[in-house]
């Protein structure tokens, strides 16, 4: 039983590693909302920051708009990033929140798909426990009532205990009688 824990404990450490290995290849996420919405406050913060003191109309297009435009995609995507040490590589690894929301859905779902999940019948818990307690095949009958039987030390301590049980109430209903 515990080479199936071992086996699906890893399996969900490669999931682990898989994703950790996307997500610091190339910056990309399906919530453009999200991304969208950051992009946009940064791109006003920068050209806020242009605009001189004293302008108060409307001003001319700022030729840097394309650069604060990339300026502004960069940040959203990597805002508030920070680099953290990883355990599984060892290194450092960027952790993106434009794509945090994502990523820390699939870890837990990784880790559930492989290790939880994996322990379904389908998947070699059957097999490894009817074969490991050897209650398939020949005398697998009186391998399963062994394993049914009290063991005898414990059947000894139960009828114990049972005696002093019918000892106390026999006392109790004595006492009661009085």
């Amino acid at each position: 039983m515990n080479n199936v824990l071992v086996k699906r404990q890893a399996a969900a450490l490669e999931k682990i590693k898989w994703l950790l290995n996307v997500e610091n290849k190339a910056p990309s996420t399906t919530n453009e909302l999200y991304l969208a919405d950051y992009r946009e406050k940064f791109l006003n913060s920068y050209r806020q920051a242009r605009l001189p003191m004293e302008s108060i109309g409307p001003i001319a297009r700022d030729p840097y708009d394309q650069a604060l435009c990339y300026m502004a995609s960069t940040r959203a995507y990597f805002q508030g990033s920070h680099r953290s040490l990883s355990s599984t590589s060892g290194g450092l690894f960027t952790i993106l929140l434009v794509g945090f929301k994502r990523f820390t859905d699939m870890v837990p779902i990784a880790i559930d798909e492989e290790l939880l999940r994996g322990l379904d019948w389908d998947r070699g818990l059957y097999s490894t426990l009817t074969g490991g307690l050897g209650i398939t095949g020949p005398g697998s009958l009186d391998k399963a009532k062994e394993y049914l039987q009290e063991r005898p030390d414990i059947k000894s301590r139960r009828e114990n205990l049972q005696k002093k049980l019918e000892r106390l109430q026999s006392a109790k209903r004595e006492l009661q009688s009085i």
